[in-house]
């Protein structure tokens, strides 16, 4: 029995180890075949999810050029709004009230010297339709019509500012690109006058320059023109935007599109229309980027059905590597917007401050202006006054009275220069020097007593505190001259002479007259003692003439003299 079933059992344990080694293979097929069918849709909806990634990475970078061309609006409506402002503040000042175009120049100097982007500023008088002011050109001379003359109509038509651009070619004095921004001077409820200012178009290309770079950026006018690029400027610029391009935006206010640009490229534009101006910011980016992110997900879904495990591996990193992407491309576009809205505010804010500042200073120029006319008119009522009550008097008496008259006449003719100067703390002392002889000659009848006066001076800026004291002083040695040069009806010439000299003044006046009498009783020392009052008063000095002698010289300095007295002295109603 033993012997019969060792065989039978060893046959059996053979065909069993038989059917396992047959088994393991099969097995392994279907372990494959299961681990297939689960990879495949899994990579299929791998390549799905990437697809709907990549598109939405298109809508973000579509979001992101939207983003630019508002971003791009906004700053260039901020800015235009800052020069409005600006413009609308010089047509309130009272120079423009008659007007009176002397002042109404010098403010308008004082401006553009503080803005270099503006490269004149004109007036136009609506009645007669001329200009009556234009910085380009000399006070006085004749003036060239008004640019854009239509423009001039809708800004009275409409009494609100208007903004255009001037190109070359176009009809107007001015001969360079330019952006023209016009607003009313309403007094009385009319329009009188209208304010330009020229802006020079660099300003505009300037600001975009200082933008972040990457894209292509385009400023499109209200007349389907060019103002702007930031790239091959000079060859664009006042040309027509494309067909395709003024057809995309007719009658829109922002969209998105693609167009071809003027030298033939495909690109993806975004535009925003300004409320302010009409002005199209465009912001656009070549557009094979967006046709090849949309290629990529049509092979990424093709491919993904062939992929193997390995690739789901790759895939799997480029996911993640695409996530992350993803999440630092949202933080920067985030980022990108909350500077460019906190830009927005700090320019709008800026541009209050700077509207009030201005304000502020135009108001403190016309209080101090005021003054100075007012402290004239009340010398000129006290020179009434003691006119009026020396008729009375006999020859002897008047003279106190005729001697104070032309010292305060001095000083009224000081303040009147004040008045006009453009600084409001210094006076031309040639101007000065041209009217006081000229009034003193008259008052002591220089001409029919046969006596001429030869003036010799150089501009020279001299400051309120040595002006009034030099004033004075001119007086008292012109007074003498006339008085005691030339007796018995001797003729004679009094010269005047004034120029600054390393950084004094010197004032020199001599006569060829008598010359100075020798003895105490020289009648030509009269008021000789408050010329060297007031000489050490400006920290000045003085050379008076020797017996014989007519030669008065004065070096004093023309910046403001330091006080010498104490500090409870410094009061100016004590000086």
């Amino acid at each position: 029995m033993r012997e019969s079933g060792g065989p039978v059992a060893l046959a059996d344990a053979d065909a069993s180890s038989l059917r396992a080694e047959k088994s393991r293979p099969r097995t392994l097929f279907y372990i494959a075949i299961a681990v297939l069918a689960a990879l495949v849709p899994l990579i299929l909806i791998a390549g799905i999810w990437i697809r709907a990634v990549l598109e939405e990475n298109e809508r973000d970078r579509r979001d992101y050029l939207t983003g630019r061309a508002a971003t791009l609006s906004t700053r260039l409506d901020v800015y235009i709004d800052q020069q409005i402002s600006v413009l609308r503040a010089l047509s309130l000042l009272p120079s423009l009230d008659a007007p009176d175009p002397a002042r109404a120049e010098l403010a308008a100097t004082r401006v553009i010297s503080a803005i270099p982007q503006w490269a004149a500023i004109t007036l136009v008088d609506v009645a007669r339709g001329e200009q009556i002011l234009d910085t380009l050109r000399p006070l006085g001379s004749p003036l060239p019509p008004p640019i854009a003359p239509d423009l001039v109509k809708e800004v009275v038509a409409k009494r609100t500012p208007i903004v255009q651009p001037h190109y070359r070619g176009e009809a107007g004095a001015y001969p360079d690109d330019s952006i023209l921004i016009y607003v009313p001077v309403i007094r009385a409820d009319q329009v009188r006058y209208v304010l330009g200012a020229i802006l020079r178009i660099e300003a505009i290309q300037d600001l975009m320059a200082a933008w972040e770079g990457g894209l292509l950026k385009v400023v499109i006018d209200q007349r389907g023109r060019i103002l702007a690029r930031s790239g091959a400027v000079d060859e664009y610029i006042g040309q027509e935007a494309n067909e395709q391009l003024r057809a995309n935006t007719a009658d829109r206010d922002t969209g998105l599109f693609v167009a071809e640009t003027l030298d033939g490229q495909q690109i993806f534009t975004a535009f925003e229309r300004s409320p302010l101006t009409g002005w199209l910011a465009v912001a656009a980016t070549d557009y094979g980027q967006f046709d090849a992110i949309s290629q990529r997900s049509n092979w990424s879904l093709v491919a993904a059905g062939a992929l193997s495990l390995a690739i789901a591996v790759a895939l799997a990193i480029f996911l993640f590597h695409n996530f992350m992407e993803r999440r630092i491309s949202e933080e920067r576009l985030a980022a990108s917007r909350a500077l460019g809205e906190l830009d927005a505010r700090l320019l709008a804010t800026t541009q209050e401050a700077l509207a009030e500042q201005h304000k502020s200073a135009s108001e403190r120029e016309v209080l101090l202006r005021e003054i100075y006319h007012r402290v004239k008119n009340n010398l000129q009522i006290i020179q009434s006054l003691l006119r009026l009550g020396s008729r009375d008097l006999g020859p002897d008496q008047q003279e106190p009275f005729e001697s104070a008259i032309r010292r305060v006449g001095a000083m009224a003719r000081v303040h009147s220069l004040l008045y006009q100067s453009p600084d409001l703390a210094s006076i031309d002392f040639r101007d000065y020097l041209r009217d006081v002889v000229q009034e003193t000659a008259e008052a002591f009848g220089a001409e029919a007593r046969g006596i001429a006066t030869a003036l010799d001076t150089e501009a020279m800026r001299v400051p309120l505190d040595t002006a009034v004291p030099l004033a004075f002083i001119t007086v008292e040695i012109l007074t003498n001259a006339f008085k005691h040069a030339f007796p018995a009806g001797r003729s004679g010439t009094i010269s005047i002479s004034a120029r600054p000299e390393e950084g004094h003044g010197v004032l020199t006046i001599t006569d060829d007259g008598v010359g100075l009498p020798a003895g105490k009783g020289r009648r030509r020392t009269l008021g000789l003692t408050l010329v060297m009052k007031l000489v050490e008063q400006i920290n000045g000095s003085l050379e008076a003439p020797d017996v014989g002698r007519s030669t008065y010289r004065v070096t004093f300095p023309l910046a403001h003299p330091a006080p010498e007295r104490l500090p409870q002295d410094s009061d100016p109603g004590q000086s």
